[in-house]
């Protein structure tokens, strides 16, 4: 199965921790979708078409997500979800905010803050601070996970050519 991973941006731009979770995305499948959930947010799709690694843009596109909601976000994400093994979005206060919610919806287990994709199933994590790792492996059939952008390199921005699929609110 594919792996969904929902876009940071600004209505306007991608964030740029977003890209540091596409690379991430990437390493657990090849077959990447992005989910963006916006408003007005048609450069931002087509600038997320361009990155390489992704295959295809899911654009929900309606008033109703000018600004980042989490409750509202995480509605159009469980609608969704089904047809993906891995829903992964960035471990910032945007990923905080909203990955527990989708996990929580989903009954599943959240993989949170890793920093380094070993298997599709198994990731490593920091813990205690920082000053120790922990291999983490989950059994759940979809997983939810938040990277830390800091620990993967910044996708390239130029030269793909997925798909835009404009999708229902």
């Amino acid at each position: 199965m594919s792996v969904l991973l929902i876009a940071e941006h600004n209505n306007k731009e991608v964030k740029p921790f977003t890209l540091n979770a596409i690379t991430a995305a990437s390493l657990i499948d090849q077959d990447l979708h992005v989910l963006l959930i916006g408003s007005k947010a048609d450069d931002v799709a087509k600038s997320l078409s361009e990155v390489p690694l992704v295959k295809k843009v899911l654009h929900i596109d309606h008033e109703i997500y000018e600004n980042y909601i989490a409750e509202n976000y995480t509605a159009a994400i469980l609608k969704h979800a089904d047809k993906y093994s891995h829903i992964i979005c960035s471990a910032n206060t945007f990923g905080k905010n909203l990955m527990p919610r989708v996990a929580a919806l989903l009954d599943i287990s959240q993989v949170s803050d890793i920093i380094k994709v070993i298997a599709p199933d198994t990731f490593l994590r920091p813990i205690y601070a920082g000053n120790a790792f922990a291999t983490v492996k989950s059994n759940d059939k979809k997983k939810c996970v938040t990277i830390r952008p800091t620990s993967f390199e910044a996708a390239e921005t130029t030269g793909g050519y997925a798909e835009i699929e404009k999708i229902d609110a």
